[in-house]
């Protein structure tokens, strides 16, 4: 599974994310990362946003333009009556899809790849976990330890400065 941060599309086996989108595919690393859920305009959106909201699911709606237009500014395309890009968390994908599955005209691209998605988000929370794992010692340590490399460049850059400016001083 990859993603293209772009257009915030998930991507399965060797497909591209848009036929107009070039950008680079990478891996998801953050169970909180904006993926696209669908586009949606009219009543399937409103009613899609109005049961992502009771049920809790945290969404952002971004307009989705026609290849070759600027900004609704420039151009006057009504951005309202537009079909919309939904997007949510990562982490949240497996209930929204679930949930988007009661809506029959949306289409259901996610849903052969959820065993894939849950499998990665259970990954990227036990990494999370892992890394909270430190102990207080531990981390008195690296923060001690830190500190003293961090005195130590300092002491160096000045030093080092010093040094060459008296070559410099011994040159005239």
């Amino acid at each position: 599974m990859k993603y293209c941060k772009t257009c915030k599309q998930l991507c399965f086996g060797e497909a591209l994310p848009f036929d107009g989108c070039k950008h680079k595919l990478r891996e998801i690393e953050d169970i909180n990362e904006p993926v696209r859920l669908c586009v949606a305009g009219g009543t399937e959106r409103a009613m899609l946003t109005g049961m992502l909201k009771d049920a809790n699911i945290p969404y952002v709606e971004e307009p989705v333009y026609p290849q070759g237009v600027a900004n609704e500014i420039v151009t006057g395309y009504d951005v309202k009556l537009s079909n919309i890009s939904i997007v949510v968390p990562f982490s949240a994908l497996p209930k929204a899809v679930e949930l988007l599955g009661t809506i029959e005209t949306l289409p259901h691209d996610l849903e052969p790849h959820m065993d894939e998605i849950t499998a990665r988000i259970e990954r990227l929370k036990a990494d999370r976990e892992e890394a909270k794992s430190m102990s207080p010692a531990m981390r008195t340590t690296v923060k001690v330890l830190s500190a003293l490399a961090f005195l130590a460049l300092i002491a160096l850059a000045v030093f080092g400065v010093d040094a060459i400016t008296g070559w410099i001083k011994s040159l005239f």
